[in-house]
């Protein structure tokens, strides 16, 4: 099958370490990084039996991490089978909601459902915390080697072949494997740094800020109008970020809410905004505020994330070496924590396919990317691809729209003397002094095109 991915044509760098010994024995998977596609990974790799090690540069799952996301319930469901009964899950989403807003108005599209209820659900909000350490203890009860403070620097490679990782100081070591996997996030400095891929384009990634308030079940379940248990996830649009195409969310924990808002770091760049800002903006706004008001900050934190769609995936697949997760970009939309656990189980059973013929060539290597290609992660970010050229060429999609809907959805409201034809002229009239009729028409055309 022809590969749709861009090909990284940039040649390999190679890194020697003679003088350092490898560590005595030799692994048959080494993984650089243990989230949500490291571990998932190392999990399906030591449950077939391969020898797994499995590094980590924080003290522990998670620590790199903060604040929490949505998980989807029937993709996780798929791998780790009835996984609700294990791992610790905050709230079921039953309320998923939309929001777009202007200084001082909140257009909201919410649709709440007790039919989420059931199971096999349909989404959870979890922590991140909790996330990761179910997921790597689940690798280490199969068989995987798991070690912390452990920061891998670069790959090693005998010609193009990848053998082993080095590891910063205080370790200061090396480990050697058959294959290596790259789970080390956005951003990957262990991929730059070992010539594997260019420095990412700072249009390519976002950065988001978030905070977590602590609020007792009773007022997060009065003040989101939710049932005790059940839980709310809004996506919000528009006045958070501050003229610049970016989103914010909010999502509903058991004792506690997640504030989220970011940009791409080009925008922060180009505007000079300080990211702090606009979470401000977030939380002091008069229709935001009342829902954590009396709460108490428990947690401060940022992320970066790929948001550069299907276009910025780079090269996934080289002789002795895999790239998983946020590392390879695979983050579609609201969707990353599915992706980056379908990317590292596709890893695994490439990586299992190569152990058995005892081949771990590139050609060999390569249906990991054939897997991704031929599942829901690569369709449906093919299907996305035009989205993130979209935003760039209409940066200022997000803002003006939301305020002519907020806009048009005031006036609807407001009671006039004047006759209602004559309203709906005034309204017509309104809306084209903020956007021409021809570019209104041009835009609609380009989202058209996009979603199509």
């Amino acid at each position: 099958m022809k590969s749709t991915v861009r090909q990284n044509k940039k040649p390999l760098k190679l890194f020697y370490r003679r003088s350092q010994a490898m560590q005595p024995g030799k692994y048959d998977v080494i993984i650089a990084g243990a989230g949500p596609a490291g571990s998932t990974a190392a999990y399906f790799l030591a449950r077939e039996g391969l020898s797994v090690l499995l590094l980590e540069r924080g003290q522990y799952p998670g620590a790199k991490s903060c604040g929490g996301a949505a998980l989807i319930a029937e993709h996780t469901h798929r791998l780790f089978p009835n996984f609700w009964d294990e791992l610790t899950v905050e709230r079921i989403v039953t309320d998923q909601a939309y929001w777009l807003m202007t200084e001082d108005s909140l257009f909201a599209i919410r649709y709440n459902s007790m039919r989420f209820l059931s199971s096999p659900y349909n989404r959870f909000t979890v922590k991140r915390p909790h996330l990761y350490k179910w997921l790597t203890d689940k690798a280490v009860a199969a068989g995987a080697t798991l070690l912390f403070n452990h920061n891998v620097q670069n790959v090693i490679f005998e010609q193009t072949q990848a053998v082993g990782v080095t590891v910063s100081p205080p370790q200061n070591t090396s480990f050697s494997a058959d294959l290596i996997i790259l789970a080390d996030g956005a951003n990957s400095l262990i991929a730059e740094s070992s010539g594997l891929i260019t420095k990412v384009n700072s249009q390519n990634l976002s950065l988001y800020v978030k905070e977590t308030i602590a609020l007792s079940p009773e007022a997060i379940e009065t003040r989101f109008n939710l049932p005790s248990g059940c839980g709310s996830v809004i996506g919000i649009i528009g006045y958070p970020t501050a003229g610049f195409n970016g989103t914010a969310s909010i999502h509903t924990f058991t004792d506690s809410i997640n504030i989220n808002v970011g940009m791409s770091l080009r925008h922060f760049s180009q505007s000079g905004i300080n990211p702090n800002s606009l979470l401000e903006r977030v939380k002091k706004h008069p229709l935001l505020e009342p829902y954590w008001s009396d709460g108490k900050l428990v947690e401060y934190g940022s992320q970066m994330i790929p948001e550069g769609g299907y276009y910025a995936i780079p090269e996934l697949v080289y002789p002795g070496l895999l790239i998983v997760g946020d590392a390879a970009a695979l983050v579609n939309g609201t969707h990353g924590f599915n992706l980056a656990m379908w990317s590292g189980f596709f890893a695994a059973q490439a990586a299992i396919a190569a152990k058995k013929s005892r081949d771990f060539s590139q050609k060999k290597l390569s249906l990991y990317k054939t897997l991704l290609q031929e599942s829901f992660v690569l369709e449906d970010m093919k299907a996305n691809s035009k989205i993130a050229a979209f935003e760039r060429e209409i940066p200022y999609y997000f803002n003006l729209y939301s305020k002519m809907i907020n806009e048009a959805a005031y006036l609807s409201a407001k009671v006039y003397t004047m006759p209602k034809k004559a309203k709906r002229i005034y309204i017509f009239k309104k809306l084209i002094s903020m956007q021409s009729i021809s570019k209104l028409l041009r835009d609609i055309w380009k989202t058209i095109k996009v979603i199509r």
